[in-house]
């Protein structure tokens, strides 16, 4: 006989730190196969079920992705770099130097930096995952982002909440030095007449925090927008629905009553989708990749108040970086 699942029936009383036990035989038995999840529905019950076999690219994939990233990025970025190069000898080779050193390597580094800060966080939980595939896309910004593979159920919402939390976190500190360079670069690389401006960008309130130059009538210099990127994904990031970042952290600091918040922001990325419709791509993609977060395997966790100090850490950057409409046209 193979039974699907398993159920253990536990007193409170004879597990005083059930979290920290829980926590133990979770990592014991998903390393054999079997996935152990807590259910308090009038009895305390441990029920272990049988892991689905599951196949997954080596790092090859990663590699290749990231060199082609580089690539779409250093191309788009180029092309941002037109208004600042001068023409003359080996001006094709400067223009995609300038696109790698000004667009192309800030841009990755937020996100790489954003992704690697949820994968360590992961290992440190003992959850398994991939390292970051960025994804190349030669228009636009050059890419679709970066992400990490869970490869593991997240354990508990203490765990759903710092490994959501941990990339916007690093993504948002490797930025903050880079706006001020952006910003000189700005202020002293002149463009060459005459200036072709496809889109403007609206700047988030942390550039009026920090006074930085937010009123130049020229082109946008291909840095101030790579750093642009990597805050305004920090504020895609941080929405609090589906699956993204700002999901997991509410979902670990909130539990079960983060599900209502979801909806709330679900209506409201539909709403400001009709002053940018880019925001009805965004609730789109939020409702395929499930609305509600899954609780975590021991989801009646405690969390601990570096956690809600997360929580609100998070909602500051999120005020900090976002924008209803951030491009508009010139």
């Amino acid at each position: 006989m193979d039974p699907i699942s398993v159920k253990f029936y536990f007193f409170d009383s004879d597990n005083p730190n059930i979290d920290d036990a829980f926590d133990y035989i979770r990592r014991d038995l998903i390393d054999h196969g079997f996935i152990p999840m807590v259910i308090r529905d009038g009895e305390n019950i441990i029920q272990v079920t049988k892991r689905p076999k599951q196949r997954y690219f080596g790092n090859i994939v990663n590699l290749i992705l990231l060199v082609a990233t580089i690539l779409s990025t250093m191309y788009v970025g180029s092309q941002y770099s037109i208004n600042f190069v001068p023409k003359g000898a080996y001006y094709e080779l400067r223009l995609w130097g300038y696109g790698f050193l000004f667009f192309s390597a800030p841009l990755l580094l937020i996100l790489g930096i954003h992704e690697s800060a949820h994968f360590l966080v992961a290992r440190k939980h003992h959850v398994k995952a991939s390292l970051p595939f960025f994804i190349p896309f030669p228009v636009g910004i050059g890419t679709f982002g970066a992400f990490i593979s869970l490869r593991d159920p997240l354990p508990n919402r203490k765990a759903m909440a710092e490994i959501g939390a941990a990339g916007p976190i690093a993504g948002f500190i490797t930025a903050l030095p880079l706006l001020f360079v952006a910003d000189y670069f700005q202020n002293v690389v002149k463009p060459i007449p005459p200036a072709y401006i496809p889109f403007k960008v609206t700047f988030p309130l942390i550039y009026h925090l920090f006074g930085l130059n937010t009123n130049f009538t020229g082109p946008i210099f291909p840095m101030v927008f790579a750093v642009w990127v990597g805050m305004f994904a920090t504020a895609m990031n941080l929405i609090p629905a589906g699956q993204l970042d700002g999901s997991h952290i509410v979902r670990g600091v909130l539990g079960s009553r983060a599900n209502i918040l979801s909806y709330v922001f679900l209506a409201f990325l539909f709403a400001i989708g009709f002053f940018y419709t880019g925001w009805w791509i965004i609730a789109i993609f939020v409702i395929f990749t499930g609305l509600v977060h899954p609780p975590a395997l021991n989801d009646y966790s405690k969390i601990s108040g570096l956690d809600i100090a997360l929580g609100v850490v998070s909602l500051i950057m999120f005020i900090l970086t976002f924008t209803i409409i951030p491009i508009k046209p010139a």
